[in-house]
């Protein structure tokens, strides 16, 4: 998708939402200014696509507030691309700060570390890059900042080798930056696989993973942003790569394993921390249930 067809999102009352709270609120123009300076990487940029509970705040209106960044990229997980990235971004960053008019916030690379080292190497299916982003405002703390010591930080991570089957331009206002981002499609796919997928690693992992943040989130697209029958075909597509991609063979039937509800439902109640009222477990697994169903399994 070019930048001509992108889709134009306000992002300053998610902003605005925290001014009351200073923390929060640096903390959101920090995560603006890195999403400004990741769009506006040479060569980077239209590679690092957003996806998570960042994407659904700024994009899809959820309340469930998350200080974490997620990526995939559809580049090689080559040795020298953490210090490539690393310099590329420090170089950026000021000159998003700048763009985004806020003159007394200073962002560089706190860390980047390989997952897992040797970064890259044939035996590894998916590697990551942590990033940390360090932020804070002049006169406040620049001595930690520029020491690498700065306790304000912005986690990112940038995950290789996951499918990625449809993408959007998102642009912060009406000729403001952009940056690339999973559509609601791949969202959907991606939370549906990792509900799914839960179940696969428990089986092979003595701590146990829950999803229950999946489930709220998906609940919340199928009620604010409902999925068409075109809609439902891409996330049907895009799921069967992403599942393919992790040796799961899902069936229609797949979601109704009890275990996987018994596994999100097990932290629910830790989401009442993240949005205040917390919607009824059993109702938003229904809607979620009832898409998965929807899809069109017989074509």
């Amino acid at each position: 998708m070019s930048e001509s067809d992108s889709r134009t999102v306000d992002i300053k009352p998610w902003i605005d939402r925290a001014r009351r709270d200073p923390l929060v609120y640096a903390e959101r123009q920090a995560t603006e200014v890195v999403l400004t300076a990741i769009g506006s990487l040479p060569g980077y940029g239209s590679h690092l696509f957003l996806k998570g509970g960042t994407l659904m705040a700024m994009v899809y209106e959820s309340p469930r507030g998350t200080a974490d960044v997620d990526f995939t990229t559809d580049l090689p997980a080559s040795p020298d691309l953490a210090a490539k990235l690393r310099e590329e971004l420090d170089r950026a960053l000021p000159r998003a700060t700048a763009r985004l008019g806020y003159p007394d916030l200073m962002l560089r690379v706190q860390t980047i570390k390989e997952r897992p080292r040797p970064f890259g190497s044939p035996g590894t299916s998916f590697p990551a890059l942590d990033v940390k982003i360090a932020y804070t405002r002049r006169g406040q703390g620049e001595r930690r900042l520029i020491s690498g010591q700065a306790p304000n930080v912005i986690d990112i991570e940038v995950s290789f080798n996951e499918p990625v089957h449809d993408i959007e331009v998102i642009r912060l206002g009406i000729d403001g930056p952009v940056f690339s981002a999973y559509a609601m499609t791949d969202l959907i796919a991606e939370k549906f696989r990792a509900l799914l997928q839960q179940v696969v690693r428990n089986q092979h992992r003595q701590q146990k993973i829950y999803r229950r943040q999946d489930v709220y989130d998906i609940a919340h697209l199928v009620t604010r942003f409902p999925p068409d029958d075109d809609e439902r075909a891409t996330i049907l597509e895009s799921f069967h790569e992403k599942c393919t991609a992790r040796g799961i063979i899902p069936t229609a039937d797949s979601l109704s394993d009890p275990r996987i509800a018994e596994r999100a439902r097990a932290e629910w109640n830790s989401l009442r921390q993240e949005i205040g009222e917390l919607p009824d477990f059993d109702l938003c697994f229904a809607k979620v249930e009832a898409l998965y169903r929807s899809l069109p399994w017989a074509s």
